[in-house]
């Protein structure tokens, strides 16, 4: 017997959103941290309109809500402060909303600790240094000792011994358990010095601070963004010559600060150095032992998808560790768990080198050419973000994954009979059967799909999201997975069922039955 089904390493957002989404269905998790309470400090600062429909689907959307602001518009401006391209982050998403928002991360940490708090199912070890793991075959044992964080040192006289089926590594870029998994790290080769300083101004509307810029100055390209609601962000390139520690001296600080406030305008909340990075593990499971977060890829912060990406992460394996601890699919499903997210991260990483390749242009001459080639309209805006290529999807006969699978799916809000929901809450964090014909299939309450049906004797969809989704496809039908990624459409009800005949056979069933949501 193990203690726990799931011991995550690393207390974070991404360890947190994947305790939560396991405790929520009935498995223990251990949860260790080496720090005692929540790193006090920001980092990370933006999420984007598909981690807001993670937040929807935990029930936290209001109290992250209140801590977040809209992005607005994210301009890129050159040398003279003639804008390059206006990136519009209040434009409709697909989601519903914004494409893009502004947070403070201690808040967010703060919401997510205090909603697991309520919760049952969860052990903690804070103030707890995992030291060594081993893979039992059939459980992992993994050894705990107490973590000094006055000296920074490890007290080995104080230990700990935790077994569980699986380990999660949530513990950042220097993760112990992606060493412990000893699996190669792929440098695709960016790597700049930054400084990064957050501020709490006292009076925002007295200065004129950009909304959300990026200064493409070859003498010192910068970043200027909000950072929730309260504080702002900047963020400076550094040159070769320059020592990151002397930098991060509050006296340096306040003269890189200086163009747009002073000391007498707000208060210091840190400054450290950076190194940006573009990596991505070789590995993301072995055995019993798997990564996500930064412990599995470190990208570039210009597309603001650092945390982002770990949430996904962690929303597409808890849904698989779900399934292969409750007995319902076989073991080599969290094989597929870095077949979809690995692809989808790096192209997500080589968008975010492309548009820190804009900016970190320190040569006059260079910075010039580029502004040019903006101003003439021949550069091409950045990329979407691709559609999930392997994994569970359903294929055509020729392997290809058939009409919209693979495809983040679109939200909308639900109408009947004077009540109007929003389809996350409706269904929740399960797989759904979005329909316009009626379907009565066993296999339904076998593989635990709910069924929403679209049309006069069912749900209307309001904005009609869903329906042009459906019709640019030429499907009546499209089976959701539980992290609203396409398993993939129908077009007749011939196809629901070999649909349904597909993700039973690529994943397996369940034996307890789920209501119908009809």
């Amino acid at each position: 017997m193990t203690e726990y089904d799931v011991i995550i390493i690393g207390y974070g957002p991404t360890g947190k959103v994947l305790a939560r989404q396991l405790v929520d269905v009935g498995h223990t998790v251990a949860v260790v941290e080496r720090w005692p309470q929540t790193y006090p400090l920001p980092r990370a600062i933006g999420y984007d309109h598909e981690i807001k429909r993670i937040f929807h689907a935990l029930g936290i959307a209001s109290e992250v809500a209140a801590i977040s602001r809209e992005m607005g518009h994210y301009v890129w401006y050159n040398e003279d402060w003639k804008a390059l391209i206006d990136i519009d982050e209040t434009r409709e998403s697909i989601s519903g909303g914004p494409t893009g928002y502004t947070f403070n991360q201690p808040d967010l940490e703060q919401i997510l600790h205090e909603d697991l708090l309520h919760r049952d199912g969860i052990s903690y070890h804070l103030g707890m240094e995992a030291v060594a793991a081993h893979d039992a075959e059939d459980h992992i044992v993994v050894e705990l000792a107490r973590f000094d964080a006055q000296t920074l040192t490890i007290d080995h006289s104080e230990t700990l011994t935790l077994t569980g089926s699986y380990l999660v590594g949530c513990d950042g870029a220097n993760s112990f358990v992606r060493k412990m998994m000893d699996v190669s790290v792929i440098d695709h080769g960016f790597d700049e010095s930054w400084l990064v300083v957050d501020v709490r101004p006292h009076d925002l509307d007295k200065l004129s601070i950009p909304n959300a810029a990026q200064w493409c100055n070859p003498a010192r390209p910068t970043t200027i963004v909000p950072s929730g609601v309260r504080n702002r962000r900047w963020e400076f390139m550094l040159r070769s010559d320059e020592s990151p520690t002397q930098m991060c001296e509050a006296d340096k600080v306040w003269e890189l600060l200086s163009p747009w406030l002073s000391q007498e305008d707000g208060e210091l909340i840190r400054s450290a150095s950076y190194r940006f990075r573009s990596l991505v593990a070789g590995g993301w499971r072995k055995g019993r032992m798997l990564i996500a977060g930064d412990a599995a890829h470190l990208m570039p912060p210009f597309m603001g998808q650092g945390m982002c990406a770990g949430l996904r992460d962690v929303w597409n394996l808890g849904w698989k560790l779900n399934r292969v601890l409750d007995g319902s699919a076989p073991e080599n499903l969290l094989d597929t768990y870095e077949a979809e997210r690995s692809p989808h991260v790096d192209a997500v990483i080589r968008i975010s080198m492309a548009m820190g390749q804009v900016i970190c242009v320190p040569n006059p001459e260079a910075a010039r050419r580029r502004d040019e080639a903006f101003f003439a309209g021949n550069l091409p805006p950045p990329p979407a973000f691709p559609p999930l290529s392997g994994g569970i999807i359903a294929r055509d006969g020729d392997g290809k994954p058939i009409g919209g699978a693979g495809e983040l799916l679109p939200h909308d809000d639900l109408a009947r009979g004077g009540i109007r929901v929003r389809l996350d809450d409706l269904v929740g964090r399960d797989l759904v059967l979005v329909t316009r014909i009626a379907v009565d299939d066993g296999r339904l309450e076998r593989l635990g799909i709910r069924q929403v049906f679209l049309g006069e004797a069912g749900w209307r969809d309001v904005n009609g999201r869903l329906a042009r989704w459906l019709d640019s496809r030429g499907a009546v039908a499209y089976l959701a997975r539980p992290d609203f990624y396409a398993f993939g459409t129908a077009a007749n009800t011939d196809e629901v069922d070999t649909l349904l005949e597909t993700f039973e056979c690529m994943v397996g069933g369940r034996e307890h039955v789920l209501n119908e949501i009809a």
